[in-house]
Order: structure tokens, then sequence, then C-alpha cells
């Protein structure tokens, strides 16, 4: 699981996550990294989503990183975000790091 720390901020996503809303999905999420030393994704695990959003947060990750701030999600991806996961070949030998943030899986 992944660990919070003082200063997390929890943001709660919508659960349309697709490629019709994905731009209004990034502003969120930069404006909340801007404002915020770690933002953790609450994710529905109803929601709708596809490639476009998983490709969004992989980018996200790597702005976060640049800018020596941290992104988590608040649980293990499950529902149609991990369905994405799967079909997109993602979690086909998934770096250490990758399962740890997708999948909350401790790093060996």
């Amino acid at each position: 699981m992944s660990s919070t720390l003082s200063g997390d901020a929890p943001l709660t996503l919508p659960n349309a996550l697709t490629i019709k809303n994905i731009l209004a999905v990034q502003e969120i999420i930069l404006s909340h990294l801007a404002d915020n030393p770690a933002t953790i994704l609450d994710i529905d695990a109803e929601a709708q989503v596809d490639l476009s959003f998983v490709q969004l947060v992989t980018a996200a990750r790597k702005h976060a990183e640049a800018h020596a701030n941290r992104l988590l999600l608040a649980r293990p991806a499950t529902g149609d975000l991990y369905d994405v996961l799967k079909r997109g070949g993602f979690l086909d030998e998934m770096t250490p790091d990758a399962a740890h943030f997708w999948l909350h899986q401790e790093k060996n």
C-alpha cells in the first residue's frame, strides 16, 4: 500500500475518465499538483476509464516527479482502470515502481 505523509492531499476525480473529458481531468490534476506537495487520486471503482486516462496519469507521475511532488492512488486499480491496464499491456512485466503505484504491491 502507498504510504501517505503529512501534506498529502486527496483529489476525488469524476466518474468519467475518458477521452471525452480528459482535458478537464488534466487541468484538475495539474492544478492540484501545483497546490500540493502530494496528490492522492481517489478513483471510484465504478468510474469509466479508457486508455487516455492511463496515459494522463503516467504523464502526471513524471510531471510530479520532475517538480519534486508525489502522485499516488488512494487504492489499488480496480474495475475499468484495472481492465484498461490489463488490455493495454501495462500489467505485463511491470517494474516494481509501477506495480507499487498501480496495484499497491510492496517493492522488493
